[in-house]
């Protein structure tokens, strides 16, 4: 017969991080127990008013992984006209769509009345 207590240590209890703390969540991305101190992780909020919680080790994969960009400021002009020019042809596309909405039910109300008459 085993004891309980020999299988699990108080190690397995103990945040991944600190090694002090006990374990009140877990790493989203890796799954090891976390004291959520702001030492030990990350915490952003998430959809539906939960947390995602990010070990510090899972941070630095990620933040190596990110490589910076530099923007030049004229590609930055042209990029912005060209959304401007597509943002302007939608919203023109868009307000002759609504207008033939607007003329059939015109015509249908008129064929209606028509009919009734």
């Amino acid at each position: 017969m085993y004891n309980h207590h020999s299988i699990f240590s108080k190690q397995e209890d103990r945040c991944n991080e600190c090694d002090e703390k006990s374990i009140k969540e877990c790493c989203n991305k890796c799954g090891e127990g976390l004291c959520l101190r702001e030492s030990c992780c990350q915490i952003f909020p998430h959809y539906n008013r939960e947390l995602y919680i990010l070990c510090n080790e899972c941070v630095t994969i990620i933040e190596q992984k990110l490589r910076p960009t530099t923007v030049d400021k004229c590609d930055l002009r042209l990029l912005k006209q060209k959304i401007s020019k597509r943002m302007e042809a939608k919203v023109k596309k868009l307000e002759e769509v609504s207008e033939r909405v607007r003329e059939q039910k015109q015509d249908n109300h008129k064929s209606k009345s028509n009919s009734n008459n």
